[in-house]
């Protein structure tokens, strides 16, 4: 059933989009930038060196992983506590989440799921490019909430009210960047929601129609998707580039976002 519900949920997860909307930069001579990474490393695999050294080949100041459970936070510590200082955990399991980081940063509050969903987790970099707040989601999957099919005809539902609640506890005054595991597609309601609210999503702008999750393999092949997403507030964050590397062995890929920040404005 599970294997059917996911299968039934493609519809939407990748879009078709006509070319690239923005065009990969080099940073602004003297200006700070920072590059920030959403990984679902997949619960089961902490022990697949493969896996553990994908989180390394993104090269990002921070990374944000979900489904981190114990044996995850073991090897997290152990392997890259040199390269990433700070570091925090937050959950476990599927639902569990970490925040690597080459920068410090404050800890703003674990959002409490809806439901038996995932939480949330927002943090506070200290950042080159500034003070930079990260929310983190890992939102309901298709199949969690109710037996059967009748979930996917709920899902859309279920993440506007996820996203709308966790980005109510952000701080307004600060430039905020949303990332994670959203198991929705460039077209999504938690997606919709966030491009009201003045994001864009970065991976689509540069290079549309980029898989970052695909399922099974074998006589009925494989399910590809767009569903891990990073989204920047346009106002206040300007993309460098936006990418995938084809990584590890999760059934999810690693999505890095490069950004530096707009200048205020000069006060006359």
């Amino acid at each position: 059933m599970r294997i059917l519900l996911t299968a039934l949920g493609l519809a939407g997860l990748t879009a078709c989009v006509e070319g690239p909307l923005m065009t990969p930069r080099s940073p602004t001579p003297g200006v700070p930038h920072i590059a920030i990474t959403s990984f679902n490393v997949n619960l089961d695999l902490h022990d697949d060196p493969a896996t553990v050294a994908a989180i390394g080949a993104t090269d990002a100041d921070v990374v944000c992983l979900q489904e981190v459970n114990a044996g995850w936070r073991d090897i997290l510590r152990t392997t890259w506590h040199e390269e990433y200082p700070y570091m925090a955990f937050e959950g476990d399991a599927s639902g569990g989440l970490a925040v690597l980081s080459r920068y410090p940063f404050v800890d703003r509050g674990v959002h409490v799921a809806l439901e038996d969903w995932h939480p949330a987790w927002h943090i506070e970099v200290d950042s080159p490019i500034g003070p930079l707040q990260v929310l983190q989601v890992h939102l309901r999957p298709p199949y969690s909430r109710r037996e059967g099919v009748a979930g996917l005809f709920d899902i859309d539902e279920d993440h506007l009210q996820e996203i709308r609640g966790y980005s109510a506890e952000c701080d307004e005054a600060l430039a905020t960047v949303v990332v994670g595991d959203f198991n929705e597609g460039v077209d999504g309601a938690a997606i919709r929601q966030l491009e009201t609210d003045g994001f864009v999503n970065a991976l689509p702008a540069f290079r549309p129609g980029q898989e970052t999750w695909r399922y099974g393999r074998g006589l009925y092949g494989q399910a590809v998707g767009t569903i891990d997403h990073v989204l920047y507030e346009s106002a206040r964050l300007d993309p460098l580039d936006a990418y995938v590397k084809d990584v590890g062995r999760s059934d999810h890929l690693p999505v890095t976002v490069l950004l530096e920040r707009i200048p205020e404005p000069e006060q006359p």
